[in-house]
Order: structure tokens, then C-alpha cells, then sequence
């Protein structure tokens, strides 16, 4: 009976939720499967922004208006996240990079792009541009992710990773409950009696998994933290998150084979603030052209595109008058 009325509930708060928080952008059909794009702006050049390994278009609220004031900007959802629906097909970089590209031809976006990953979103970028380097005229990376941190695997990252996917598969079954939901929505009316539970029961530690989830939403602007929850709530969220992040080594093994870039035009921006080496790990990525340019933003954390969205938005304003110089 329980389990009868916590399903309902979720039932009912998704329904609410696809009434309260419509797609901004189109859904296109790429085949087996349909992907959420968003397009702003207008006039060259194109502009592509690819989001981390579990966010979404949403990420980029900050920064994709400033963009389309002097350039054509194309957000997207990888299939799982945000208003793209769950798909079963392969998670690993090279295919998620012919996702993102048939995606991009069936919105129509014009080639040479000017392209922009955050994190994993950053290794697919670097991998897109070094397999189609006609279809990329420069590229931005934002803190990415330096494959050799997941591959090879030492013992360490393997229990990482393993509990990675143990407990975002919980969370999937306590989102198909409701269980996330309402802990979500008791945490923030300021009581921690739901979300702690939460906690116990997906196995986290400390203030848990839903504690999280809101201090990481406050981040973003007011008018997404709606949207963002809405999407953390669906159990198809925490379950393409489990395969996302099961194949992270293999996706990082495609991303060291790939080739260098060549003289295409990069701009790495690293955090300020990260673990040890981190910048050294974010300068050897500047060296993957002959034109790389390494540069650590002040202040800044992994979540750059939150804390300082006009750094990132006038290192693309710059690649965009090379790119218009090259045209």
C-alpha cells in the first residue's frame, strides 16, 4: 500500500512538473532516440556548449545569453539528462560526440563551430575537434577533465568509481518512490529529518546526497533551480548517471588515443581552486595545440560557468573574432 501511494506521488509530481517546466529549446529526432536543443542568438560564428558528465543545458544559463548578444549559441542535453529523455545506447565519448553531431545537423547548426566543454563535457570537446577538425574553428575547455585522472585505474579510483555507481542506482530506485522528491522539497523548508534519512538509505555520509543537491542548485540562476530539481527528481536521471559514470574509464582510454590538436585555436581555463596539481594537470591540456593558451581564473572553482560567467563568455567573444578573421 505504501509503496502503491509513494509511487503515485511521484507519478503526480512528475506530470506537475512537465506542466511547470516545458523544454526552452526543440526536442529533434536523431534516430532511435530525441535530444533537447536550445538555440540563441544569431550570425556567425556557432557556438556549441557541452555540459559535464551529469549536468545539462541548464549549466550554461549564465553565460549562453552573454554569447548570443555577438554569435549564434547552441546548448544541448545529452540522452538522460535535463529535457532529453533516458535512451539505453552506448555512454562512452566517441559515441556521445556522434550524438552531440547529429544532433547539431538535425538543429542545422552552420560548421566551422566554435566549441565549449565544461569538465567530461571538456574531453568530449577536445575529442570532437581532434576527429573533425574541419567542423571546429577553436576551442574553449573549462576546467576540463584531464583523461589520465581515470585511466589506467589504480585501486583507489576503482572504489570511487564503484561506489559512484552503487549509489547513484540507489538514488534512482528512491527517485521512482518519491523518496527524492519529497526530501528535496522538506530540505528546503528547513527540515533535515527527511533528508538525512535520505541519506541512510542511499548510503551517503554526512549531510547526504539530497544536502548536496541543494547547496550545488543554489548555485544557478533563481528562474533554473525549479527545472534542475524537477529533473533530479526522475529515476531515468540517476540511472543514465550510473552508465555515464560506469564508462568514464573507457571514455577517458578514447580520449588519450585521440590526436592533438594541431594549431587550432584552445583556451584552457582552470580553476584556481582544486586538488594538488590540478593546474599543471589543466596547463599539459593547453598543450594539445601549438596555439593553446593556459589561463587560471582567479577565485575560481570547478563550477566556473556559475562564478564567473563573463571570463568564459569573452574567451568565446575572442576565438569568435579569430574565427571571423579566418571566414
Amino acid at each position: 500500500m505504501v509503496g502503491k501511494l509513494t509511487q503515485r506521488y511521484e507519478r503526480d509530481g512528475l506530470l506537475l512538473d512537465s506542466v511547470l517546466y516545458p523544454p526552452p529549446g526543440q526536442m529533434v529526432d536523431i534516430g532511435e532516440r530525441k535530444i533537447h536543443v536550445q538555440k540563441q542568438g544569431t550570425g556567425s560564428p556557432t557556438v556549441i556548449l557541452e555540459a559535464g558528465l551529469a549536468a545539462s543545458s541548464l549549466s550554461w544559463r549564465k553565460i549562453d545569453t552573454l554569447i548570443a548578444k555577438f554569435a549564434t549559441v547552441y546548448s544541448y542535453d545529452r540522452a538522460g539528462f535535463g529535457w532529453s529523455p533516458y535512451h539505453a545506447g552506448p555512454k562512452v565519448a566517441r559515441e556521445l560526440v556522434e550524438e552531440m553531431r547529429l544532433a547539431m545537423q538535425a538543429v542545422g547548426a552552420p560548421i566551422p563551430r566554435i566549441v565549449v566543454g565544461h569538465s567530461f563535457g571538456g574531453m568530449m570537446m577536445r575529442m570532437y575537434a581532434a576527429m573533425y577538425p574541419e567542423e571546429v574553428s577553436g576551442v574553449i575547455l573549462v576546467d576540463a577533465l584531464p583523461p589520465e585522472e581515470w585511466f589506467p585505474l589504480t585501486p583507489q579510483r576503482t572504489h570511487m568509481l564503484r561506489r559512484g555507481v552503487e549509489l547513484t542506482s540507489r538514488g534512482a530506485w528512491l527517485a521512482r518512490h518519491g523518496i527524492v522528491r519529497f526530501a528535496l522539497r522538506r530540505l528546503e523548508g528547513g527540515n533535515m529529518f527527511i533528508p538525512r534519512l535520505f541519506s541512510a538509505l542511499s548510503g551517503a555520509s554526512g549531510s547526504g546526497v539530497a544536502s548536496r543537491f541543494s547547496e550545488q542548485i543554489r548555485k544557478f540562476p533563481p528562474e533554473t533551480r525549479g527545472a534542475i530539481r524537477a529533473h533530479w527528481c526522475r529515476s531515468s536521471s540517476f540511472r543514465a548517471m550510473a552508465e555515464y559514470i560506469a564508462e568514464v574509464p573507457a571514455s577517458c582510454a578514447q580520449a588519450i588515443i585521440c590526436p592533438d590538436l594541431g594549431d587550432k585555436p584552445l583556451i584552457v581555463l582552470s580553476a584556481e581552486h582544486g586538488r594538488s596539481g590540478h593546474q599543471g594537470r589543466q596547463a599539459k591540456l593547453a598543450k594539445l595545440s601549438t596555439r593553446g593558451d593556459f589561463r587560471v581564473i582567479s577565485g575560481s572553482s570547478h563550477w566556473m560557468m556559475l562564478e564567473e560567467p563573463q571570463v568564459i563568455a569573452d574567451a568565446v567573444e575572442e576565438l569568435a573574432t579569430n574565427h571571423l578573421t579566418i571566414v
